[in-house]
């Protein structure tokens, strides 16, 4: 809910500058509350903190694996969002700006004189904005206007959403800036849907060598940046979830390293050989809500020597400690290079699904 804040001093300010009758969110009135205990005056011209050339080119060169997904995000948000005097940017998860893309009409304006590669947006330097406020709470954000803490920010209007890793830390955000205050929900669903986008890849090249899996309640949502994401390892045991799966099966267990049995009732071993043939299934969970589940990624068969009796099959890096386990694991894999299916290696060999894929992976 909307109130106008009871801290004397804001209200003195919000005075001062016209803004007296105008309601402001609880987390605005949180977020200038902090400026003023950090000492900002938002009647003087914020200190602008930029780092040296040099230290910008360490930082980006440390951040580069993340900025080679990033960029691209950045560019398709540029070209979708439609207008001028609009840049887009990525931050690291302190609020340092690394990355920037702005049209020319926007490098004239405010934003384009402030926004740059090596400023610092963190609040307590640069007064409540939305950067600074979606590292500070650690959620999207949008602050237009005189919401700003800065009256020299007060013809900006901002939009930012965190980028959140498969571990639950923020790692980067990425924000919209513009002198417009027009489209606003539009705006922030947008800089939202890149953030999603660039997290599912983040955990796709995290878990790159394990099944990852795809769910979501609704079947035509599986192809969109909203479904779960699990990463599980070929004893059935899920070793990575997405922020989106965390929020839909929340109420059941912690997923780390937790059995995929214990979180469906749908066995591993009895749906795994269905789902590596690109099959989409419904299952349940323990507390009786259904999800459509599917492969997300093509599991790495080419891991495997190609399917070519000249060549040479080899064990899996976990069973190379003893000949016992390679020649094991060499007979599992040479007999599913035959055939292709997890199914009759199992019934052939007398060895479980689970086991199969296990040695596979």
């Amino acid at each position: 809910m909307d109130l106008i804040p009871q801290n004397q001093e804001i209200k003195n300010i919000l005075e001062k500058r016209g803004m007296i009758s105008q309601k402001i969110s609880n987390e605005i009135s949180e977020s200038w509350t902090r400026c003023v205990n950090n000492g900002l005056d938002p009647f003087k011209d914020p200190k602008q903190s930029i780092i040296s050339s040099i230290e910008l080119k360490k930082i980006k060169e440390k951040n580069e694996s993340i900025r080679k997904l990033i960029i691209p995000e950045l560019e398709l948000l540029y070209s979708q969002i439609a207008g001028t005097n609009f840049m887009v940017a990525y931050s690291d998860e302190n609020g340092l700006v690394l990355d920037t893309i702005y049209d020319k009409t926007c490098l004239q304006t405010d934003v384009g004189k402030t926004v740059l590669p090596g400023s610092i947006w963190a609040e307590n330097v640069c007064g409540t904005n939305g950067l600074g406020l979606s590292v500070e709470l650690k959620k999207p954000t949008i602050v237009s206007g005189k919401e700003h803490f800065f009256i020299a920010h007060e013809n900006i209007s901002c939009f930012a959403s965190p980028i959140i890793n498969y571990d639950g830390k923020t790692i980067g955000i990425i924000d919209a800036s513009t002198d417009s205050m027009s489209r606003e929900q539009h705006t922030l669903a947008l800089v939202k849907l890149a953030t999603r986008s660039i997290e599912t890849k983040l955990f796709i090249r995290k878990f790159n060598n394990e099944l990852i899996l795809s769910f979501h309640p609704r079947l035509e949502y599986l192809s969109t940046t909203s479904v779960g994401l699990l990463a599980i390892n070929g004893d059935g045991v899920i070793v990575g979830a997405n922020q989106n799966a965390k929020i839909m099966l929340n109420g059941l267990v912690d997923l780390k390293n937790e059995s995929f049995n214990k979180i469906f009732t749908n066995s591993f071993s009895s749906i795994a050989s269905d789902l590596l043939n690109n099959k989409t299934l419904k299952i349940t969970d323990h507390l009786g809500s259904s999800v459509f589940v599917t492969k997300s990624q093509n599991f790495k068969e080419n891991k495997l020597i190609a399917n070519n009796s000249s060549e040479k099959i080899y064990a899996c890096k976990k069973c190379n400690d003893t000949k016992i386990r390679r020649e094991r694991c060499k007979l599992i894999r040479s007999t599913y290079l035959e055939s292709k299916n997890i199914m009759a290696v199992s019934r052939k060999l007398g060895v479980s699904r689970t086991t199969v894929y296990k040695h596979l992976n």
